[in-house]
């Protein structure tokens, strides 16, 4: 070969090199939850704005689990990113069951998505209008060892009410509020995201309502507990249930490996937050995520890729 050929020949080698480097393509995973819920749903529009506006990155929704599948997928980095609840996240980071024997520290936070809302359901005219008012009530209380069960647990025991005061009924949302219509409980507990269809569908066939939790008592118990905030349902949200309701709520999370990069983060915060429109086009939740409630009830420590971003736009200091 002679010189001129074997210099032509380097040089084709490095340009397509330095193409192929250009047209990288980094491939990633988001860890969601099961396609009828709204984990799955959501977390895909995430992914499809992550690919459509940070250049070479290919980011997946994966249907999984939910909460506690996807921080084990993250401890062993078999994804970048996952959604969750705050208060599981929490629990896990802290090392509190099921991860009492290997806490997920490799996670880190980035938003706080759409509050999962916990309703406290009654019949009109039960003459219920409080939390304090369960006292010596059949109550649904959530299935057992459930996100709902021993959140509701902590909101009774804050208003001085235990399983010894009522008569709890392990029972899911399905199962709750049918106990509600054939009146065999005389509370049902919901934790979602708002409208839930369970609380949707007990108000088309029942004069519902709300429970009120005690506002003094409330601030003063959040004060020590990071993944719950107090929430407003609005008034309207349901059929008949007109007034604002106050109560508290544990968001969804979106949430990373420690180990991704700053840059990687930060450019996919950008993306969300500056095409919430397609968020919110995709799902009914996906209007709940804005930037004033990012960072509300963010129970684990910020990725510095998000907190480059709030410090950009002035949400923290």
């Amino acid at each position: 070969m002679g010189i001129r050929k074997g210099v032509a020949l380097l040089l084709v080698v490095a340009l397509l090199g330095i193409a192929g480097a250009a047209g990288a393509v980094e491939r990633l995973s988001l860890a969601t939850g099961g396609t009828a819920g709204t984990y799955y749903p959501i977390g895909s529009a995430i992914a499809s704005i992550v690919m459509k506006h940070v250049p070479g990155v290919e980011l997946t929704a994966e249907s999984t689990g939910a909460s506690v599948a996807n921080l084990r997928m993250l401890q062993n980095k078999r994804v970048e990113f996952m959604m969750g609840a705050s208060n599981t996240s929490w629990g896990a980071y802290e090392g509190h069951a099921p991860f009492e024997d290997a806490p997920v520290k490799n996670i880190r936070g980035m938003v706080s998505l759409y509050p999962e809302v916990f309703q406290f359901i009654v019949m009109k005219g039960s003459g219920l209008k409080t939390i304090s008012d369960l006292k010596g009530k059949k109550v649904a209380v959530g299935a057992p060892g459930s996100g709902t069960e021993r959140t509701a647990n902590m909101v009774l025991e804050a208003h001085g009410i235990t399983y010894d005061d009522l008569d709890e009924q392990f029972l899911n949302f399905g199962e709750a509020v049918t106990a509600l219509k054939d009146r065999l409980v005389d509370c049902a507990i919901v934790g979602a995201g708002i409208p839930t269809s369970a609380v949707v569908d007990a108000s088309t066939s029942l004069d519902v309502e709300l429970l009120q939790v005690d506002k003094a008592v409330m601030e003063k118990f959040l004060a020590d507990i990071p993944y719950l905030a107090l929430f407003v349902v609005p008034g309207g949200t349901y059929r008949g249930v007109a007034e604002d309701v106050l109560t508290v709520a544990s968001p969804a999370i979106l949430s990373a490996e420690a180990d991704v990069s700053e840059d990687l983060v930060f450019n996919v915060m950008k993306a969300i937050f500056e095409n919430l429109d397609e968020l919110a086009a995709a799902h009914a939740q996906g209007r709940m995520v804005k930037l004033e409630t990012a960072l509300s009830a963010m129970s684990i420590p910020l990725h510095p890729g998000a907190e480059k971003f709030y410090k950009m736009v002035g949400l923290i200091k």
